[in-house]
């Protein structure tokens, strides 16, 4: 009767998006252009990274966690991307 009740979707965590292999819409819109941006991004950060620790600021051995993340989301949107 209303159109407000008649459909309620279920909302999940984002745990569980993650875990699902769930992908943002732009993304999933544009998968080689992200993929490329981050492993762009990812360069950058490994070449900061490299230039800190090589001038004795170790906090940027952090950085490198950073660039992988970023590595490791381009890989999972290529895979997927070859999946579907």
């Amino acid at each position: 009767m209303y159109a407000q009740t008649d459909h309620i979707t279920q909302r999940r965590s984002l745990s569980q998006n993650l875990r699902n292999g769930y992908v943002w819409p732009f993304q999933s819109r544009h998968r080689g252009t992200v993929a490329a941006i981050r492993i762009t991004v990812a360069m950058w950060l490994i070449i900061l990274g490299t230039v800190l620790c090589s001038n004795g600021y170790w906090w940027g051995s952090l950085i490198f966690a950073v660039a992988a993340l970023h590595l490791a989301l381009a890989y999972r949107l290529l895979k997927t991307s070859k999946a579907r």
